[in-house]
């Protein structure tokens, strides 16, 4: 199903509003009408009264005796004169007059003003009126229907008003919206426009209110994609300029190798062309973890038997602490479980075990501890090697970035890799000091996710 644009589905909600609208003030026009209709009608029941009443008064004070023969009356011309009626009663209640169309109501003679009188299956209105100085009682009457079409057709006028303007309301509110909606057509013309190398802001002078969160946005977004870009070519520049040393050094050794007479040199050369792979592979090994790291944004997690990680990483590495005589220990609780991606977290270990290993010198120290914490889940390395200064503490997990002994060899990719994987757990990395008043400390500090 192909979904409807934004100027459709505001044009449906506005006309949508605007019906919900009509029809609330249709009830209470219908409501309005009808009380000022009735309001009018009962004034003119009275005054109709009131003029016959004048009228009988002058007539007997002229003859002191009034005749009027019905079958006189001429004849009705309207539809609705028969729906008018009055009659006029002597005093003793005998029937003096009444008009042509009048239908003989039940009079209360001790009731005057407004009733609603209901005979015959049909609603009158009427007003009995009795006058002081004939003492005669005069009673006007209007059927209920002729309000009702009154009521009626008022409102139906209205309502075929309504709907004949509403072609034309739609049509007015379909340019309007669009009008509307020309900042985004604007700002899709700006961004369809632009190249794939072209990142810079979008401005928001002059802009509408609505639109201006939608570009804070997209230039929130092509500052991250600058800054991805940008780490990417950085990234790449500095592993060619890393690759190429080793290669090189291979090259020139196999070279040697093939020009080499004496077997003596032809081994030697080949050793450090091995030498050279070696370094390589670890190279490249390290590359491909940190791009496959990089390009995680949510890691799977689940609970896992940290000691037991850490002791099988240890043991992995226990060789090469063992050539150069160093002591490495685990320190941690009994039974520590952690809540994380064990794959992950194992490869942060053994970046940490590895630096560590790399940088203490013979007969060292290095102690792995991992404890809970108030904070959480705390994986530590400390290390008898030369430290970190301050001053360099904040650049260490640079990709690439080496410490003050580069004869110490490595690809100072192991500290962005697990700076990295630390991001992807929520955990923050401190420095301090190492063993016997020296060395490293690298404190992981994982919280507790569940």
């Amino acid at each position: 199903m192909r979904p409807r644009s934004i100027r459709w589905n505001l044009l449906l909600l506005v006309l949508g509003a605007l019906c919900l609208a009509w029809v609330v003030i249709s009830f209470f026009i219908y409501y309005s009408i009808q009380h000022e209709i009735e309001e009018v009608y009962d004034a003119q029941l009275a005054q109709n009264a009131k003029l016959l009443a004048s009228l009988v008064r002058h007539e007997l004070e002229e003859s002191h005796q009034l005749q009027i023969d019905t079958d006189d009356f001429l004849p009705l011309v309207h539809r609705y004169e028969a729906k008018i009626s009055f009659v006029i009663y002597y005093s003793d209640g005998t029937l003096m007059t009444r008009s042509p169309s009048s239908t003989m109501l039940p009079v209360n003679e001790q009731l005057t003003g407004f009733e609603k009188i209901q005979t015959d299956g049909e609603v009158w209105y009427t007003y009995n009126l009795r006058d002081p100085k004939t003492n005669l009682l005069i009673q006007t009457a209007q059927r209920h229907d002729v309000r009702a079409e009154m009521v009626a057709y008022i409102n139906h006028s209205i309502v075929i008003v309504m709907l004949a303007a509403l072609p034309f309301i739609t049509f007015l509110l379909w340019v309007s919206i669009g009008r509307g909606l020309r900042p985004l057509v604007r700002l899709a013309d700006t961004i369809s426009g632009r190249s794939i190398h072209q990142l810079d802001q979008i401005t928001v002078e002059g802009v509408p209110t609505e639109t201006r969160p939608i570009i804070v946005a997209l230039n929130s977004l092509f500052d991250r994609l600058y800054q991805a870009f940008e780490k990417e070519r950085r990234f790449t520049a500095d592993a060619a300029h890393e690759l190429r040393t080793p290669l090189a050094g291979i090259k020139t050794q196999a070279q040697v190798a093939m020009r080499s007479i004496e077997s003596e040199e032809r081994q030697q050369a080949i050793m450090q062309v091995i030498t050279g792979v070696e370094r390589s592979t670890k190279l490249v090994n390290q590359l491909l973890i940190l791009a496959r790291v990089d390009e995680s944004q949510h890691v799977t997690k689940a609970d896992f038997d940290l000691k037991q990680l850490c002791a099988a990483v240890i043991g992995e590495k226990i060789n090469s602490a063992l050539i150069k005589h160093i002591d490495i220990s685990l320190q941690s609780e009994s039974d520590l479980r952690m809540f994380g991606n064990e794959e992950l977290i194992r490869i942060l270990i053994v970046n940490l075990v590895s630096n560590a290993i790399r940088y203490t010198p013979d007969k060292g120290r290095i102690i792995v501890s991992a404890m809970t914490e108030q904070e959480g889940t705390v994986i530590s390395v400390k290390d008898s090697g030369p430290g970190i200064p301050e001053s360099l503490q904040t650049q260490v997990f640079d990709r690439f970035k080496r410490g003050e002994h580069p004869d110490i060899p490595g690809s100072g990719l192991g500290l962005s890799i697990v700076s990295r994987i630390a991001e992807l757990h929520w955990a923050k990395i401190e420095l301090g000091q190492g063993l016997d008043g020296a060395g490293l400390d690298i404190k992981v500090v994982f919280p507790e996710l569940h």
